[in-house]
């Protein structure tokens, strides 16, 4: 049952992923997928690999993240999630914003600067990075789909999955 909830999931990570992605030329290697200039691009789930800092008493990870372009941080939106698993071993996915008294995350071209205080290690982590053809609207009221960015934020993912399939 475990591998099918894990097949059935993969497949519709990958038909989102498929029917998200419009014609474009070829985006930045890394990202799941190929992408053009207004592809909707998720990562690999990462395992993440924080190390200990006792002089400000956070935990700390950088994760290289190549979709994170400068026109993704001036005008797109990123979304981020993370796998936390129950005491049965099944994974349950939250997004990092749901999280803010745990984690802290700073954006730059091309990575993603993970602070927290407590040890995530071995965690699965995810971003979805949606260029600004996709995102309409400046900063405070850039929308996807009807959907602020702080609307998209407090989604669940597959939320955020549904929302993304459908059209403009």
């Amino acid at each position: 049952m475990k591998q099918f909830r894990i097949l059935l999931c993969a497949a519709t990570i990958i038909i989102i992923g498929m029917s998200s992605c419009s014609k474009g030329t070829a985006g930045p290697a890394g990202a799941q997928g190929p992408a053009g200039p207004d592809s909707v691009v998720y990562s690999n789930w990462i395992t993440l690999a924080f190390t200990y800092n006792p002089n400000d008493s956070l935990f700390h990870d950088t994760l290289s993240a190549p979709t994170i372009t400068s026109g993704i941080l001036d005008s797109g939106v990123i979304l981020t999630y993370i796998q936390f698993p129950d005491a049965n071993n099944v994974a349950h996915i939250q997004p990092v914003s749901a999280l803010n008294y745990i984690i802290s995350e700073d954006y730059s071209v091309g990575e993603i600067n993970i602070l927290s205080t407590q040890d995530l290690t071995n965690l699965q982590y995810r971003y979805v990075t949606i260029p600004g053809s996709k995102a309409a609207g400046n900063s405070a009221t850039r929308k996807v789909n009807g959907y602020t960015t702080t609307q998209l934020k407090a989604m669940s993912y597959a939320q955020v999955q549904q929302v993304l399939a459908s059209k403009n």
